[in-house]
């Protein structure tokens, strides 16, 4: 049961930002795990601002190619890897109707799962991470309202420019056909930056021999804690950098094309306490591979 969880868990995390795609508590064997690809856009609109208002502005995409892999080093111990390999952002300047296009890789993330508790069909595990800031950190463009006169609203930014130490305690139970999980997090981040809480919900079943699908609710908050220098929020509706707090969900679904390879679409969005950050889908096509 514990190799075919890997396969079975394919779990797309929130893309609101910046969470990385995730399976849940488990680890897989030694020598066992898997690797996904997956290419993301979102389409935003009404851009809701750190002052607690929601603004509209010029048209607005996204479009992102990331990838996500882990492998049993030892027994019960993982490596995990998710990195944005190319990030791509579009944003249009509602006085004229002309489009600015950025184009950067994102910031890898690199980490451990422990599964250090397994009673039956119970697991638990503690993952910790390092995030390195391999974006530039840069205010690109200008985000101006649709309002009348075109007020400026944000600044578009493309990389967050701080180091991320993530540490989850994470949880699950799984039968054979269906699973629920969870987690609770800390983010602590550089450059005087808000730490976050961070914590997801989810649960998935195989409906048919070759079809699953999953439902996962994840939420970001910012912390006003900070050592050294306190930094200011940061107003993009990229929602990275400085200040970025949402409760969202997931989606999805995925078809096994032959042992070990699933073919998969995910759609996501926020839900409530959206803040320093654009509203709008988001879907995802990923292949993944088990082995």
């Amino acid at each position: 049961m514990r190799r075919a969880l890997p396969g079975l868990l394919l779990i797309a995390a929130i893309t609101l930002s910046a969470s990385p795609a995730a399976a849940g508590p488990w680890a897989p064997d030694q020598n066992h795990g898997y690797v996904k690809l997956w290419l993301k856009y979102l389409y935003g609109f009404d851009f809701h601002a750190g002052d607690g208002n929601t603004y509209g502005y010029g048209a607005y995409h996204e479009a992102f190619v990331s990838a996500y892999a882990e492998v049993g080093l030892v027994d019960d111990l993982a490596l995990v890897l998710h990195a944005e390999l190319l990030r791509t952002f579009h944003l249009e300047d509602p006085r004229d109707g002309s489009y600015q296009s950025h184009v950067t890789p994102g910031d890898p993330l690199l980490g451990l799962r422990w599964q250090f508790l397994q009673e039956g069909r119970f697991v638990m595990a503690v993952e910790g991470g390092l995030r390195a800031p391999f974006a530039r950190a840069a205010e690109v463009q200008t985000v101006y309202g649709t309002d009348e006169g075109n007020p400026p609203v944000g600044r578009l930014r493309i990389g967050a420019g701080a180091w991320d130490v993530p540490v989850s305690l994470g949880a699950g139970w799984a039968e054979d056909r269906w699973y629920v999980a969870g987690s609770a997090g800390y983010v602590v981040r550089s450059e005087g930056y808000d730490h976050q809480l961070t914590w997801t919900a989810e649960a998935g079943a195989t409906l048919a021999a070759v079809f699953g699908v999953r439902g996962r609710v994840v939420g970001v908050h910012s912390l006003d804690v900070w050592f050294g220098e306190e930094a200011p929020g940061h107003e993009s509706p990229s929602g990275i950098g400085n200040g970025t707090g949402y409760v969202g969900f997931a989606v999805e679904g995925d078809w096994q094309l032959e042992p070990g390879w699933y073919l998969g679409l995910t759609v996501e969005g926020g839900l409530f306490f959206l803040s320093r950050q654009t509203g709008g889908p988001v879907v995802s096509l990923y292949l993944a591979h088990a082995f």
